[in-house]
């Protein structure tokens, strides 16, 4: 043990003062490596593989998860996401229950469907008054478009009575697309 003790002492006195802060950081280094790169590395390995398999079944698709092969089966994949007219109720249901988690009654609106005879959507209109603050009314609008996929917005208008005055009036337009066939 004495042998090893007076061969390092030996050694350091040897490298000197730059030798032996360079040897430590070595040490150092390759502790780091090992400690974190290493396993790093390998959690990158994984990941490549995932990539990869995903890739291939994303190649050769198989039974019902495979991709539309023509414009028209991808036209029908198009047209398949929209919801059923007989959907329109439980979509509107989320519209309303958006509303009442900001607080927001909806009291009254107009309703109208617009028909389209070139394609395969209609689109039902909802213009809806609305009172209540600013962010109420936004956070309104983002949370029904976040639970009804076919949501869009078309228009909204803000009027404010008073500079000062917290709540406004807002007229909001929404369009929800859903298919023609039930």
């Amino acid at each position: 043990m004495k042998r090893i003790h007076s061969a390092v002492v030996e050694g350091a006195a040897s490298l000197g003062w730059p030798g032996v802060l360079g040897l430590g950081l070595l040490v150092l280094a390759c502790g780091f490596y090992f400690s974190t790169l290493r396993s790093e590395q390998s959690r990158l390995d994984d990941l490549r593989l995932q990539i990869e398999k995903a890739r291939e079944q994303r190649a050769a698709p198989a039974g019902e998860n495979a991709a539309p092969a023509t414009p028209s089966d991808k036209l029908a994949a198009f047209y398949g996401f929209f919801p059923k007219p007989t959907d329109l109720p439980d979509l509107l249901q989320k519209v309303f229950a958006a509303a009442k988690a900001q607080g927001l009654k909806l009291e009254n609106g107009e309703y109208r469907v617009l028909r389209d005879n070139a394609g395969a959507l209609n689109q039902f209109q909802l213009t809806l008054p609305v009172h209540g603050t600013y962010p109420q009314i936004r956070k309104f609008v983002d949370g029904a478009m976040a639970e009804v996929a076919t949501l869009s917005l078309e228009s909204i208008q803000f009027e404010r009575q008073k500079v000062g005055d917290a709540l406004v009036d807002a007229r909001v337009k929404l369009v929800v697309y859903v298919g023609k066939r039930s």
